[in-house]
């Protein structure tokens, strides 16, 4: 049981952003998929959130290999694809 000296506070949330579709690749089959979805493709999955001094969100798009911005007006763009997937 955890020990708690008052219940923690409870904060509203709200999605901030979800990937436009001109960046998802609905039906493409990647090396990842094959890997850790038994072959059924993924338009994207993205991870490793990371913040810059000027408010834009950094996320990686693990299957297609993708380091995607989203500006603090949650304008989306693709700062650089590389073979992605798995490394050898």
């Amino acid at each position: 049981m955890m020990y708690l000296e008052k219940p923690p506070k409870l904060i509203e949330t709200r999605m901030f952003s979800s990937m436009p579709p001109e960046f998802r690749r609905p039906g493409v089959s990647s090396e990842w998929a094959d890997a850790n979805r038994g072959g059924h493709p993924v338009d994207c999955f993205i991870e490793g959130p990371s913040f810059d001094k000027s408010g834009n969100l950094y996320v990686v798009d693990i299957p297609f290999g993708r380091i995607l911005r989203i500006s603090p007006d949650r304008a989306w763009s693709l700062i650089i694809e590389y073979s992605g997937g798995l490394m050898d």
